[in-house]
């Protein structure tokens, strides 16, 4: 099977995070007191809020974050015409620069659930509709800012359930680019605390859900709150990308019970017509998998169906009826439900599995 990336839609207990600024976006998150990430002078920069990289609520667009400018900026703006290098700050994760809507005043009303692809759009030139493509990790895109306006923009990997992954940037003759730069008058909100996990009457729809594991036993996501998870999706008929995931989840299974770790790891199947809770009870047999660390799911079709839509997973039927392009996320939650981290597909993923396990579990801790 074919690798490929799709939008991350995760419906869990995402935290707003705010930091406090001084009229330039970025400050201290949690505690942490990480400086800025340096970016190159009229750079923009793209992750999921970090230390680094913080989440603000702008008095005037509202809350904003995921991106920043020369090094502080966090609402931004340019003049015509300028060139801007948009970079992927993050070493893990994919992100894009996806233009969503335009803005004639605020506040900034982002559309709830616009269309937007992985593909370049736009030639390059900034404008409605336009898209960078995928931004692997470290990797840049130059655009011209020729086109005066207000942009809503956002990153199709994160956009729909991540409100933090959303910001506004101004083209205009009297925008000054750097730290100040604001289409609102500045002055930042004060650190707000963190919202709590919604009441069970509150889940999402695709948390309440129901899997069944490769022991019989039937459970939702949100029962899953509590401890750090890692989640990807597989088809046990898949003899490409599968195996090699499988592989890594059992490996770092193991390590996770040797090390006594607090975390689990979650598989649920592409393809739920044939891949039946006894499939994949066989499949969890093949690689030795303690339900207690790694869960091998199932469940009713349209149950499973409508997981896999939450998280925007794609899978694209092939010839002789299987399928043959699927994507290979494997998605970090910390215990309150937290996305902690995307992680890709590679022969390093089990590393990186117990790497980001312990760090959720950390950052739950906290």
């Amino acid at each position: 099977m074919r690798l490929r990336p799709a939008p991350l839609v995760w419906a869990t207990f995402l935290l707003c995070v705010v930091a406090c600024t001084n009229g330039g976006g970025l400050g201290s998150i949690g505690g942490s007191g990480g400086a800025p990430s340096p970016l190159p002078s009229g750079g923009i920069g793209v992750g999921i809020p970090t230390a680094k990289m913080g989440s603000i609520v702008d008095p005037v667009w509202g809350q904003v974050g995921g991106y920043t400018q020369a090094q502080t900026s966090q609402v931004l703006a340019f003049p015509p015409g300028s060139k801007v290098k948009i970079t992927n700050l993050s070493s893990t994760t994919a992100h894009t620069f996806n233009v969503v809507a335009t803005a004639s005043s605020p506040p900034a009303n982002f559309p709830p659930s616009p269309s937007l692809t992985l593909s370049p759009r736009g030639h390059g030139i900034l404008g409605s509709g336009y898209a960078s493509g995928i931004l692997n990790p470290g990797k840049s895109v130059t655009v011209t800012l020729s086109n005066p306006g207000t942009y809503l923009f956002g990153c199709a990997f994160h956009y729909i359930y991540t409100t933090d992954m959303r910001d506004v940037i101004q083209v205009s003759a009297s925008a000054t680019p750097g730290p100040t730069a604001s289409p609102g008058p500045g002055g930042y909100a004060v650190t707000a605390p963190a919202q709590a996990a919604p009441a069970a009457s509150q889940q999402t729809p695709a948390q309440r859900l129901q899997l069944v594991d490769q022991t019989g036993k039937r459970f939702t996501l949100a029962s899953l709150r509590g401890t750090p998870i890692a989640v990807t999706f597989v088809a046990a008929r898949c003899t490409d990308a599968c195996p090699l995931v499988n592989a890594q989840f059992a490996d770092a299974a193991r390590r996770i019970a040797l090390g006594r770790t607090k975390g689990r790891l979650l598989t649920i199947t592409l393809d739920p017509q044939r891949d039946t809770p006894r499939v994949m009870h066989d499949l969890a047999a093949r690689f030795e998998a303690n339900p207690r660390y790694w869960q091998l799911a199932s469940g009713p079709p349209a149950d499973v169906r409508a997981v896999l839509r939450a998280f925007g997973v794609v899978s694209i039927q092939g010839k002789n009826e299987r399928d043959d392009e699927h994507t290979t996320f494997v998605y970090v939650f910390d215990s309150a439900g937290n996305l902690s981290k995307t992680l890709l597909a590679s022969s390093a993923l089990s590393d990186d599995l117990v790497d980001a396990i312990r760090g959720a579990h950390e950052v739950a801790a906290r």
